[in-house]
């Protein structure tokens, strides 16, 4: 039987799954389809052995047949390989073009985005201005203040010589 052109394999069971598939299943099935084939093929070598009850005729048609199915199952199986094999190379070009897409976007964000900051400059400095403006502002009244409770305060501490004017508001009281 080592020499039965039927019963051969193709190496272990791994070489006879489609290269590339990721797919447990599909090899599981291939392997399963392929060990058929093998035991077709070792069925056939026996039935050799029957050839005169059976008819020499009949037994090499089985053996032409099978032959044809096996060529064709692993005709199938290339093209199978050679179609992944192309799916992977366009998947693999668009993704390509996905990230070139995807790179010129972020290209063009970041180039609006540094333009709505230039455009907002005005905008900031106006608001440094308004805030070192509010200081200024702050520290002079800060300092007004300063003086005038200076001033009260001298004013208490030397004693009143004479009263001082009435306000508007306590003029309006009198009549």
């Amino acid at each position: 039987m080592q020499n039965d052109p039927f019963s051969q394999n193709s190496g272990s069971p791994a070489e006879a799954a489609p290269r590339g598939a990721k797919d447990s299943a599909s090899r599981r099935e291939w392997t399963e389809f392929e060990r058929d084939l093998d035991a077709l093929g070792r069925q056939l070598s026996e039935l050799r052995g029957h050839s005169y009850s059976l008819g020499e005729h009949v037994v090499a048609n089985l053996e032409t047949r099978f032959q044809e199915v096996r060529a064709r199952a692993h005709d199938w199986q290339r093209l199978t390989e050679r179609q992944l094999e192309e799916l992977r190379g366009e998947t693999s070009r668009q993704a390509g073009e996905a990230q070139t897409a995807f790179g010129d976007a972020r290209e063009r964000s970041k180039e609006a985005a540094r333009q709505v900051w230039e455009r907002a400059e005005p905008l900031r400095q106006g608001a440094r201005d308004v805030g070192d403006g509010l200081t200024r502002a702050w520290s002079e009244l800060r300092a007004s203040f300063g003086k005038a409770a200076g001033r009260l305060q001298s004013d208490i501490s030397s004693g009143p010589s004479t009263p001082p004017a009435p306000s508007s508001s306590e003029r309006r009281d009198v009549p």
